[in-house]
């Protein structure tokens, strides 16, 4: 194929048809450029990838993937554009089917400002993550989607990446500190982080010995609240959609594809329940009945975990609140209170 000096075009077609649609653009909470579209094949969202990596991306490659496998719980694959940019090919844009409901944040925000908090409802949400996590690692042998036993490669791979969030935070604290952070709060954090006064080498210490079995295979890699649509109960019961498939944009490509344990994608989870229950002032125990019943659903839809999974779990929390500590503390220092309320207590 002759690429030289000039970009090329390929367009892999699902159920979106061109013609007739009338397109709006719409902000959201998105890193990209959206627009909703409507027409004689249905409405859609069309998502331009802002920031471009060579090689597949994710989003798409799950989307094909999962609705291949007869799953329901995303949104109809409708096409993806790619481009060949000099790097090799590159995913520019993704179109899926649109799909209107109400996100499970503002579903538990509100449970948790009414004081009446549905915990059948948090279990619904976890049997379904459980069964997506099922369905992502049901691939054919030796394709992307295969399930494979976690081992000593995956244990390193997660360890390490728990140290660069660790080394982040440290080199953060000796930063500026930034307005909206008390000069006495700041101090107390870099006394309890840059000396170590609050035992966290111990905390990696003891997480670096654990040992989990299970299965390693792809997962969201970014999933919380917000990322899961339901439409309204039917005589079927409640139905859940998983959007966004990216997982964390701020890491390689390549290493958003990589299978993972889903205990990642559950600790996301956990930590989003905090985050709602933070936003809306509800009590820590209100908080821990759904954060358990989401758990208890999840285990029943997912692969059997094995080993010390709860505490690998509880170090993946740790890990994630480390990272919403250094995402808030870059860019909504207001917030910094709410991981700070769960890395307090090592």
């Amino acid at each position: 194929m002759n690429t030289s000096g000039r970009s090329r075009w390929h367009l892999e077609r699902g159920a979106f048809r061109v013609r007739g649609t009338q397109w709006t653009a719409f902000e959201g909470h998105s890193t990209n450029r959206l627009w909703r579209g409507a027409g004689p094949s249905g409405e859609w969202l069309l998502k331009w990838y802002r920031y471009p990596h060579a090689g597949v991306h994710p989003e798409p490659e799950v989307a094909q993937f999962l609705r291949a496998e007869g799953y329901d719980g995303v949104p109809e694959f409708g096409a993806r554009l790619d481009a060949f940019l000099g790097e090799g090919w590159t995913t520019r844009a993704f179109v899926q089917r649109w799909i209107s409901g109400t996100s499970a944040w503002d579903r538990i925000l509100a449970m948790f400002r009414s004081g009446e908090c549905e915990t059948s409802y948090a279990r619904d949400l976890g049997l379904s993550v459980g069964k997506l996590h099922a369905t992502l690692g049901s691939g054919a042998r030796d394709t992307p989607f295969e399930a494979i036993p976690w081992d000593a490669a995956a244990q390193h791979r997660g360890l390490e990446r728990l140290k660069q969030g660790v080394q982040q935070w440290l080199a953060a604290l000796q930063g500026d500190k930034p307005a909206a952070v008390a000069a006495e709060i700041w101090m107390q954090l870099r006394r309890a982080w840059v000396d170590g006064g609050n035992g966290w080498r111990e905390k990696v210490g003891q997480l670096e010995k654990l040992q989990l079995d299970g299965v390693q295979s792809r997962i969201h890699g970014d999933l919380h609240l917000g990322q899961v649509l339901e439409q309204d109960p039917d005589a079927q019961g409640r139905r859940f959609w998983f959007v966004d498939f990216e997982g964390e944009p701020t890491r390689p490509l390549a290493e958003r594809r990589l299978r993972d344990t889903p205990l990642r994608d559950a600790a996301g989870m956990w930590r989003s329940f905090a985050y709602a229950a933070a936003m809306s002032g509800a009590t820590m125990e209100a908080q821990t009945q759904m954060q358990e019943a989401f758990l208890e659903g999840w285990c029943s839809g997912m692969p059997s975990m094995g080993g010390q999974w709860r505490a690998f779990l509880e170090g993946l929390t740790w890990e994630k609140a480390l990272y919403e500590a250094l995402y808030e503390l870059r860019h909504r220092p207001d917030w910094l209170w709410i991981p700070l309320r769960a890395l307090q207590a090592l």
